[in-house]
């Protein structure tokens, strides 16, 4: 199996795989809750909520994953648990229901991309090829935009496919997870040392503040794009289309993050990327064609990569060996689950209010916020320190 199917290509597929999902499902719930009859209301608490129990429960996966060694066991359990969780998503239209499978798919979401990228990360130490992650999750924009193209043809008359495809692509990507290696860690981590970690690394956690107002944006934007493309007629297609090209800009992006970082170093290429995000915000505020809005898209691309690459690099090097799914954990709980909860709570309140562009006005704020955050992280005197570890 080796020989035919190398552990890089299993990571790429399982990255392509894992997107692709992503794509399938998450860009498309609010509009699938609103077909099936769940009031504005209800749709708010179970968006707002996904995001809200992956903050919660992320980072205990992380922990229990380094403390016991489970990496890749919690990452397949994780895996079916979606599988399963979706297709019963699909079997009822009460909300009461909807709320406990939703619940439970939140929770078992938790691990997959912490902890797939720790795996992920400790392959490529081994291969001695650290900073060279890009290469891998370029895969999983790859996924992304062959399947988002693929749903904007066929999203306008059967939304409710998004069930059966996500839990169909989930169920395969449980098998392949069998196959990747798991990281077994001869250093052994504790819970004490767990509970104080951002105690001890005050960079992380001040970088953390500032991912978690960057993930207000993100998790607005996931969620409010296809509303927003709907509110200025947009097709369809057209929405499949912006959603593919938002990723593009990724795939030779990611590629390159080590000349990048060799040449700009790693501080220009993670601050130079968030920057343009409040950008693009202020730029939906003020944009009303639905054909204007593809070339802005570029713009995700270039952050992207900015905070799912070299922010995932330079958190690892933050941290040692044995705290890695921790880490990560911590990373993605912030951003995508605390932040993206908060951020969608914030919209919700106020596309109520007054639309769609308060919306953005908002996002450009707190982009701008996090950015700013962020940069004060980077210029801590401890910074220089995981510059030096990026290089080892």
């Amino acid at each position: 199996m080796a020989k035919y199917f190398p552990i890089r290509r299993r990571f790429q597929i399982f990255f392509a795989l894992q997107f692709a999902g992503v794509a399938m499902f998450m860009p498309y719930v609010a509009l699938y809750l609103s077909h099936i009859g769940l009031s504005g209301a209800q749709i708010g608490i179970l968006l707002g909520m996904m995001p809200l129990v992956a903050f919660l429960t992320q980072p205990l996966w992380g922990l229990l994953s380094d403390i016991y060694n489970l990496r890749r066991t919690a990452l397949t359990i994780g895996c079916l648990g979606v599988a399963l969780s979706v297709a019963a998503f699909g079997l009822t239209a009460q909300f009461y229901w909807l709320f406990l499978i939703t619940l439970v798919m939140a929770v078992m979401r938790g691990p997959i991309m912490p902890i797939s990228t720790a795996l992920a990360l400790e392959h490529l130490e081994n291969e001695k090829r650290k900073d060279d992650f890009g290469a891998l999750r370029l895969w999983g924009s790859i996924g992304f935009i062959l399947t988002s193209l693929l749903m904007g043809l066929i999203i306008e008359d059967f939304i409710q496919a998004i069930v059966i495809l996500y839990s169909t692509n989930m169920f395969i990507v449980t098998l392949l997870s069998l196959t990747l290696p798991d990281a077994p860690i001869s250093q052994k981590a504790n819970w004490r040392d767990g509970a104080t970690l951002l105690k001890r690394e005050p960079v992380l956690a001040t970088f953390l503040a500032g991912a978690l107002f960057v993930g207000m944006t993100m998790g607005i934007v996931n969620q409010y794009l296809a509303v927003y493309m709907r509110d200025i007629a947009a097709t369809g297609f057209i929405i499949g289309l912006a959603m593919a090209i938002s990723a593009l800009p990724e795939i030779p992006l990611m590629a390159i993050v080590p000349k990048m970082m060799a040449r700009w170093g790693l501080r220009a290429v993670l601050l130079g990327g968030i920057a343009v995000l409040p950008i693009r915000w202020f730029l939906y505020s003020i944009i009303d064609n639905p054909l204007l809005v593809l070339p802005i898209q570029l713009f995700h691309g270039i952050g992207m990569t900015a905070m799912l690459v070299v922010g995932v690099i330079y958190v690892d090097r933050l941290l040692i060996r044995q705290w890695r799914a921790t880490g990560q954990a911590l990373y993605t709980a912030t951003m995508h689950g605390v932040g993206s909860s908060i951020g969608l709570f914030s919209a919700g309140f106020l596309y109520d209010y007054g639309g769609i562009n308060p919306v953005w006005i908002f996002c450009t704020i707190i982009g701008l916020t996090g950015l700013a955050i962020i940069t004060y992280s980077v210029r801590m005197p401890s910074f220089q320190q995981a510059v030096e570890r990026s290089r080892l």
